[in-house]
């Protein structure tokens, strides 16, 4: 059963982001000016001022909404698509699952 109040979690999505790119905290830190332990307290965050949000996506290479709605299922579903799609049918599945 799912429910439509559950909140998102904004922070956890940064973090897989995060971890998905193969990037520390601590890069991610450096690359927003502040402390390592910032961004930890950012990524346990359910919601996060928009502007921090703009500038996290801008340095992940992600769109505000590729975070908001980035979930593992999509993640897991794109890597078991065979590699012999074409870029173009590959751009249409990823527009259509937006």
């Amino acid at each position: 059963m799912e429910s439509s109040s559950k909140p998102v979690h904004i922070g956890r999505k940064i973090s897989r982001i995060r971890e998905l790119k193969n990037m520390k905290q601590e890069s991610l830190a450096f690359e927003l000016g502040v402390s390592q332990q910032t961004v930890s307290r950012m990524e346990a965050s359910e919601m996060i001022e928009d502007e921090v949000l703009e500038k996290v996506a801008k340095i992940l290479g992600v769109s505000v909404d590729g975070i908001k709605n980035f979930s593992e299922e999509a993640v897991i579903n794109f890597m078991q698509i065979p590699t012999t799609i074409t870029p173009l049918l590959m751009a249409t599945i990823t527009t259509s699952m937006q």
